[in-house]
């Protein structure tokens, strides 16, 4: 597979907490093709406007870059900015032609999604008209090329059912489907509503476009450390903790050491699935040498654990702070962003 691979692998959304080590991992593993970076940097306008900060400080792009040359001799990374959601991404596939596109340029926060019209109007933008021109540019430009998106397990509809990864034959009053449908999903935030509506236009891209894409459904991802950003602080990927960005263990981990109760939004029943960064870039990276077939809209779950509450998680992080001289409490209910 890795023979066959042509000069150009494109990933979008390379400057945040995913995109970054995945970029570097990319490029250290396929030294002989050129890792283009896309991104427009709203990440970090967005997590400045909620008044946020990466608790590790990031570096900009042009000194990411220059450390990763310097530093761990990777010289086949390039970095555009430029926004996916307008007629740019047109000619970038057109430029690059790239076999392989990543896809992790979208808005991720259900809170920011949610917090004011301008913001939920901006997810939809970004996150919806973004990934409709890459499908049409993709179509244009690099019709054979595999697209590797960014989904999320918050698509799936939340019952007591086990859930499918991605297509399954459902079964109602004794007859059962002729043909795999995608598994019910549902939404109680415009966040997951956007990427189900990515899922149900790339389904579209697929059937009538001859387009391959694996739609990632991943799950919550937590830590700080990967194999392709040690080395050098100006490497080190972002972490948010603020209530808006920063993910449920990765902000728990921060309120502890800092001295705060941990805050669980609503009931804490909600249950999670989780995943350490390290094995979400590992995997991520794996896909390329899964290729589906052409016209496939193939969904893979993406997880390491899945059986995990919110309020489990909290009183385990109590338990462990607790191992380590830490007094944690919990705050439940109160907030709710």
């Amino acid at each position: 597979m890795t023979s066959e691979l042509r000069d150009c692998i494109l990933v979008l959304g390379g400057d945040g907490y995913l995109g970054w080590p995945l970029s570097m991992q990319l490029a250290a593993k396929y030294p002989k093709h050129s890792i283009v970076i896309v991104d427009k940097l709203l990440r970090r306008k967005w997590v400045a406007q909620v008044g946020g900060e990466s608790l590790l400080p990031i570096a900009n792009p042009e000194q990411r870059l220059k450390t990763a040359r310097d530093n761990r001799g990777i010289n086949n990374l390039t970095f555009t900015q430029a926004d996916i959601a307008s007629a740019e991404i047109d000619a970038i596939v057109k430029k690059y032609r790239p076999s392989i596109v990543y896809h992790l340029a979208q808005q991720c926060s259900a809170p920011f999604s949610m917090s004011s019209c301008e913001n939920a109007v901006d997810t939809l933008i970004n996150n919806e008209a973004g990934n409709m021109r890459l499908l049409w540019a993709l179509r244009a430009h690099a019709p054979k090329a595999h697209l590797i998106k960014l989904g999320t397990f918050g698509e799936y509809a939340k019952s007591c059912l086990d859930v499918a990864e991605g297509y399954f034959y459902p079964e109602y009053k004794g007859k059962r489907s002729d043909r795999p449908l995608p598994y019910p999903r549902e939404s109680d935030d415009f966040y997951h509503a956007s990427k189900i509506n990515d899922s149900n236009y790339i389904s579209v891209a697929c059937r009538k476009w001859g387009l391959r894409v694996t739609d990632v459904m991943q799950s919550t991802v937590f830590g700080a450390y990967c194999n392709s950003i040690e080395g050098h602080s100006d490497l080190f990927t972002r972490f948010d903790y603020d209530e808006s960005f920063g993910t449920v263990l990765n902000r728990f981990c921060a309120q502890a050491l800092g001295g705060q109760a941990l805050t669980v939004y609503g009931s804490g029943h909600q249950r999670t699935g989780l995943m350490a960064l390290c094995d979400s870039i590992d995997s991520l990276v794996s896909q390329i040498d899964h290729q589906p077939l052409q016209g496939q809209h193939r969904v893979i779950n993406n997880v390491t654990e899945t059986s995990f509450s919110v309020n489990d998680l909290a009183e385990t992080l109590v338990g462990i702070a607790k191992l380590s001289g830490y007094a944690v409490t919990i705050d439940r209910g109160t907030h709710d962003p």
